[in-house]
């Protein structure tokens, strides 16, 4: 062995002696340290400190450089028990406090908050021996003024969060309000003065985000936000009365300037809006009252102009408010009644592409909500009839002569029925005052009824025609006697000129006086210009321009009106006879 083995084995030697000293001198140390920590939890015990006490004991308990007391150790550590599970329990919820708080998991903390709370209720709740230590052992930890320290971190949080949700104009994010309404009210100073900080900041936040909106021209949007955080609010059993009372105002602005610049459709839709949302929100609101009083004057309005014939404008009003409510039905009978007032619009409907003239109508004739009658530049006639389905059925005729000037069309009321119109054309004639033409318009076509030429005509109460001087009617005295046309084989035709006379027997004649009759005799005595006819057993003087001769039956038109005395063959020393006398105007 050399000199350098041999030290080298001595200084280990040598060290090794060190720690062993070393350690026997530590373990010295801790056996004394538990002896005293074992002292000072008993000491602390007897005192009634139990927090301190268990504290030492537990100390004691984890010091195992010698057996000292564990049967004491071990009995006051299983009375203590509580107080170990309440610093157990404690400084678990401390570190998560701290963990959810610092990472801003407000949910988390939320959760650690109500196990804070529960446990607090744990063992605080039954009032028991160790109860008194909880706020102790929650003190050393700095539980209350971490807790207090988070949320009002969070509470600066979420209300910077709502001022940027507000500059975005953004509604679908409401849970930072909610956050805030979930913090408890004993970080806000108590409750009265958590409902009076977060009602200020509610109500700020909800009429500022509702007048961002409602001023970009988002009503809809701003009623739907409206609308959910009423029901939000009621959810939450938080009073918003703002919600209601701001909705209301923004939208009479809206409204307002709608009826101001008469902007009928716009006002429509946004009434409409709005009366769905207190529907759906089951809310009552006076502007629901103020949109019915300018719905209704707008209504009178258009009633106003369709009055005055302003059909045009009248529609404008309707259509527009069929936003707002069903108007189809008076749309309908404006254009009909516009239609009937001016029925040029309905053969125009049935033909664009021609002009038309002599133009009349009417409503709710001929089996039609309206129809209309005219002519063309031909002279082809029309009758145009608007059908319930608001289809138009149009009927024509050329049979009217496309060179003699048309006076005017109208409808023959005499001849028409309530489903079969007759269409009277006058026209020009250059030998009597007028030309008159019929047409029946029936199943979709039009037949001629009567044309002549005549200083005029009536429809008499059989439906015959009475027709003034008609022109070129066979028959003597046909240019300047009342003729009757009769309905024959489907159109008027000429039946006999007009009677002005009664036809009476001669032995009747005296029963007539003063009235036009006609009767046949034989003549007894001729004469030029006078003679006596047989009147039963006497005698009747017929005069007039006429010759007469003896032997005749005659039949004669006239009057008579007085009597005179004549000798019967002009033979003086005949008897004397009063007969009467007979003025003849036509003998035939």
């Amino acid at each position: 062995m050399t000199i350098k083995n041999t030290l080298t084995l001595r200084n280990f030697l040598i060290l090794f002696c060190i720690a062993i000293l070393v350690l026997i001198g530590m373990k010295g140390i801790d056996i004394n340290r538990k002896m005293t920590w074992v002292k000072e939890a008993e000491r602390y015990y007897q005192e009634n400190d139990l927090l301190q006490a268990e504290e030492w004991y537990q100390k004691a308990a984890g010091n195992n450089a010698i057996h000292y007391k564990e049967d004491l150790i071990a009995k006051r550590l299983k009375e203590l028990t509580p107080i170990t599970l309440m610093k157990q329990a404690l400084d678990r919820l401390a570190q998560r406090v701290k963990e959810t708080g610092s990472s801003q998991d407000f949910t988390g903390f939320l959760q650690v908050y109500g196990e804070l709370q529960n446990a607090k209720k744990e063992y605080m709740g039954n009032g028991g021996r160790f109860a008194d230590y909880y706020p102790k052992i929650s003190a050393s930890y700095g539980l209350s003024d971490d807790i207090t320290l988070y949320f009002q971190a969070f509470k600066v949080m979420f209300e910077r969060q709502l001022e940027d949700q507000l500059n975005r104009g953004a509604t679908d994010e409401a849970s930072s309000k909610w956050n805030l309404l979930a913090i408890p009210y004993a970080f806000y100073g108590g409750e009265k003065e958590k409902t009076k900080h977060l009602t200020a900041k509610f109500k700020e936040f909800d009429e500022r985000l509702m007048s961002k909106l409602a001023g970009n021209g988002q009503f809809s949007e701003f009623l739907n936000l409206s609308e959910t955080l009423l029901s939000q609010y009621q959810a939450r059993d938080w009073k918003a009365p703002w919600v209601k009372n701001k909705t209301e105002e923004l939208a009479r602005i809206i409204l307002s300037k709608d009826a101001r610049g008469d902007q009928i459709a716009n006002y429509a839709l946004h009434a409409k809006t709005y009366e769905a949302y207190a529907k759906s929100a089951g809310i009552k609101s006076n502007l629901l009252k103020e949109i019915d009083r300018q719905i209704r004057k707008w209504i009178a309005s258009a009633q106003r102009k369709a009055k005055n014939n302003d059909y045009e404008g009248a529609i404008a009003i309707y259509q527009a408010l069929s936003v707002y409510m069903d108007t189809s039905d008076e749309v309908k009978k404006t254009k009909l009644a516009w239609t009937a007032h001016d029925p040029l619009r309905l053969l125009q409907q049935a033909d664009p592409t021609k002009n038309f003239y002599h133009v009349s109508g009417g409503g709710d004739r001929f089996g039609g909500s309206a129809y209309a009658i005219g002519s063309d530049d031909r002279n082809t006639l029309y009758f145009a009839k608007m059908n319930a389905d608001e289809s138009v059925q149009m009927a024509f005729t050329q049979e009217f002569p496309s060179n003699i000037p048309i006076r005017g069309i109208s409808i023959e009321k005499s001849l028409s029925t309530k489903t079969v119109p007759v269409i009277l054309v006058e026209g020009e004639s250059a030998t009597r005052k007028a030309l008159y033409a019929a047409y029946e318009v029936r199943d979709g076509s039009m037949s001629q009824l009567f044309y002549f030429a005549a200083d005029g005509y009536t429809v008499q109460s059989d439906q015959s025609l009475l027709v003034t001087n008609p022109e070129s009617v066979d028959g003597e005295g046909s240019q300047s006697q009342d003729a009757i046309y009769t309905y024959q084989g489907g159109r008027y035709q000429f039946s006999s000129f007009m009677r002005d006379y009664t036809d009476i027997s001669v032995d009747d004649l005296l029963a007539h006086s003063n009235e036009k009759v006609r009767f046949t005799s034989l003549i007894v005595y001729g004469g030029e210009g006078e003679a006596l006819a047989q009147m039963g057993n006497s005698y009747v003087k017929l005069h007039g321009n006429y010759n007469f001769f003896a032997g005749m039956n005659v039949t004669v038109i006239g009057r008579f009106s007085q009597f005179e005395d004549v000798y019967p063959g002009g033979d003086p020393s005949a008897e004397l006879v009063t007969v009467p006398v007979f003025e003849v105007e036509m003998m035939e």
